[in-house]
């Protein structure tokens, strides 16, 4: 059998360029993995693919693993079977990357329980059948996206400490991007053109580095109470507050000090919170 932690990751930072003509979107980003991760254990098992995961209301057929290792089966004609145990940590429709990082387990998984020896470049292009978001996973760490968000540039980040606000629920890429899609033709009030006289809130916004992800446009109208948590966030002296991906998760960019006022905030509205670094 083997055990595999699939990390979750943030967009630091989320543009998103187009629409291509395959219906997905050109975007430049910036990944990278954080220590928060499901637990996945593979085993051979005689024929078929079985699927075990609390808290998964769907059918084995439409998980994520389940076609992942549907595809590697058949591209590496393996006639045995694989019994997946997911267990799930990764908030689902988080913006986190967790159905992706699950598939980029299952496929070194597979490969090193069959013996295999495919090199992660193979590793890497076989998963972009999978999704956009898989062949990151493969390795992890750090990388600048383009394109769907498969053309990576691996790098040595810095780490960070942050803290990630789950809302409760999921947001659909699929329908984040459709919203989107939907308010750049749309025409947009011309944004009002704010003079901040306040030195002292001068002082304070130098301390905030810009991270400007796209989707906030949208999902913040139609979730506006995580913009109101971002407001609030940022008034607790928080260097970043960010959409991670389509969302629904918020991370905040924190040190020592910050990280007290942000947690007594989040616990003050009773919500659901991580603590986590880059890795």
């Amino acid at each position: 059998m083997i055990s595999l932690k699939a990390w979750a990751k943030i967009n630091i930072g989320l543009k998103i360029l187009n629409k291509r003509n395959d219906g997905f979107h050109n975007l430049e980003t910036t990944l990278t993995t954080i220590n928060l991760a499901d637990f996945l254990d593979i085993e051979e098992i005689e024929s078929g693919i079985i699927i075990e995961s609390e808290g998964l209301n769907i059918k084995p057929e439409g998980n994520l693993c389940y076609k992942t290792a549907d595809i590697f089966k058949r591209r590496f004609n393996i006639n045995k079977g694989v019994k997946i145990k997911l267990i799930k940590n990764i908030p689902v429709g988080g913006g986190l990357g967790g159905g992706s990082a699950d598939a980029a387990c299952v496929l070194k998984g597979m490969n090193e329980l069959f013996y295999l020896n495919v090199s992660n470049e193979e590793l890497m292009d076989l998963s972009k059948k999978i999704g956009s978001d898989v062949p990151f996973f493969i390795k992890g760490g750090a990388a600048y996206a383009r394109g769907r968000g498969d053309e990576l540039k691996f790098f040595k980040l810095p780490r960070m400490t942050l803290i990630l606000y789950y809302p409760g629920y999921p947001i659909s890429t699929k329908g984040a991007y459709e919203a989107y899609d939907e308010y750049i033709l749309t025409p947009q009030p011309e944004a009002d053109n704010i003079i901040e006289k306040n030195d002292k809130k001068k002082k304070k916004f130098k301390k905030i580095f810009a991270l400007e992800n796209d989707f906030e446009k949208v999902v913040f109208k139609k979730h506006p109470d995580l913009g109101d948590v971002k407001a609030h966030l940022i008034v607790t002296g928080a260097f970043s507050v960010s959409l991670s991906g389509s969302g629904s998760c918020l991370f905040v960019v924190i040190d020592e000090n910050i990280r007290k006022k942000v947690i007594k905030y989040l616990e003050g509205i009773g919500a659901q919170y991580f603590e986590v670094v880059t890795i």
